[in-house]
């Protein structure tokens, strides 16, 4: 039986401007379409999509990897006119091993943005969700997904690669010192009310003196956040007024048109009468339109601005990484034992259906008008004997590579020499010589 492969396709923040990112970007709604399109059902096929500020990837599992690529590719054009498998500098591929080796590196920090990012680890969860919902993550990719979850719970519980913050959210509030001087007495205005706009604006809470307001389409998600970090709460349709006032702006909201463009950024800095109005725009896609950065009296920051902000406790970090990577090396060997012996499972298993039927036949012959406690020792002793027989070939079997070419023939190798798929050959019939 062909073995499954494992294909990673996908863009980052390494390989990818923001504008490239955004094009490809998904919501969940979308991932769950792109899924259900992509994967055929009863056709042995997984699939699950990574989609975030920092990057969208995409991990398929099928034994026809052509066709599952060209239905994946069609339902990204589809959704969003990109092509996410479209050959070039700014994509990236990889598969089996190395692909969930790429996935385990995610998990526990060290591909984000900004090192040991403490976001990542449920994005990869929700990712998962997503699928399962979808009914797109079957056997393999749930193991693939609880090794990538355990790498990343491991990494931060024994190293150092998550001392301090390391958020997307720690790094704008950061951005805004730098840009400002000081928070101190600094009205700030939160757009957005979900995951990263929480984090940023109990990052900014926890400033001294910082008079943070939320606005978010959901007032009462609004309300909530606000009532938690002793914040003020503003309607996002009065965003107008809320720039008009603010010392900076951070936006962070999953809208997929820009919230502020051109004409209402140059009214609030008209209005403001050229006092600077610093912004910053976390948002994948943006909430911000680029052109606003043109605007006098306006300072835009988009997200891959904030690469440029250095981490307090980047040192501790990278001195965690030779670590992390161990760990993640761990947790991949024992992912790629199960991966192989789930490959060799069916030789395996047909290759003890085929001593054990051989034991049952030599047994019937042999103990006709034999008592009953002389059967029970010959059963005992005949188990053993095919059980210890069968451990060493068993271990070698299951620790054969399924995807490589000398793992393809060491398994037909086991599947010929003992004839195994086969009609069995009865005791007394003919023999080919």
């Amino acid at each position: 039986m062909e073995a499954s492969t494992l294909l990673l396709y996908g863009v980052n923040h390494r390989s990818a401007g923001v504008a490239e990112r955004e094009s490809l970007a998904l919501s969940p709604e979308e991932c769950a379409r792109v899924l259900t399109t992509t994967v055929r059902p009863g056709e042995d096929e997984e699939a699950l999509v990574l989609s975030t500020c920092n990057r969208t990837e995409c991990y398929l599992v099928a034994r026809d990897p052509k066709s599952i690529v060209a239905r994946l590719r069609a339902a990204f054009v589809a959704e969003r006119g990109a092509d996410l498998m479209a050959p070039g500098p700014h994509r990236y591929a990889a598969r089996d091993t190395d692909a969930a080796r790429h996935l385990f590196r995610v998990a526990t920090g060290l591909d984000s943005m900004i090192l040991g990012d403490a976001q990542v680890l449920g994005q990869v969860r929700g990712a998962l969700q997503i699928a399962r919902d979808a009914g797109t993550a079957g056997r393999f990719l749930q193991r693939l997904l609880a090794g990538a979850l355990r790498t990343g719970k491991r990494a931060r519980r024994e190293t150092a690669i998550g001392a301090g913050a390391s958020s997307v959210g720690s790094a704008a509030v950061e951005m805004l010192r730098r840009e400002l001087g000081t928070l101190e007495r600094r009205c700030v205005l939160v757009v957005g009310a979900g995951k990263t706009g929480r984090l940023i604006a109990r990052h900014l809470a926890a400033q001294d003196a910082v008079q943070v307001t939320i606005a978010n389409r959901t007032g009462a998600t609004a309300v909530a956040l606000a009532a938690e970090i002793g914040g003020r709460v503003l309607p996002l349709e009065e965003l107008r007024r809320g720039m008009l006032v603010a010392d900076a702006v951070i936006t962070a909201t999953a809208a997929d048109v820009p919230l502020v463009d051109a004409e209402l950024a140059r009214g609030v800095a008209e209005a403001r009468r050229r006092r600077p109005l610093i912004i910053v725009d976390v948002a994948v896609p943006r909430n911000v339109a680029p052109d606003v950065a043109l605007i006098p009296g306006i300072v835009l920051r988009d997200i891959d601005s904030l690469q440029d902000v250095v981490d307090e406790n980047l040192s501790r970090r990278l001195a965690a990484v030779p670590d992390v990577e161990r760990i993640v090396e761990e947790e991949l060997r024992r992912f790629e034992t199960w991966r192989r012996s789930r490959a060799a499972a069916p030789v395996v298993r047909e290759l003890r259906e085929h001593f054990e039927r051989v034991r049952l036949e030599e047994l019937q012959r042999l103990l006709r008008g034999v008592n009953e406690a002389e059967r029970r020792r010959a059963e005992r002793l005949t188990r053993t004997l095919v059980n210890r027989l069968l451990h060493v070939p068993t271990i070698a079997l299951k620790s054969v590579d399924p995807v490589s070419e000398t793992g393809r023939v060491r398994l037909q190798t086991a599947r010929e020499l003992f004839a195994l798929g086969r009609t069995p050959v009865r005791r007394g019939a003919p023999h080919a010589h």
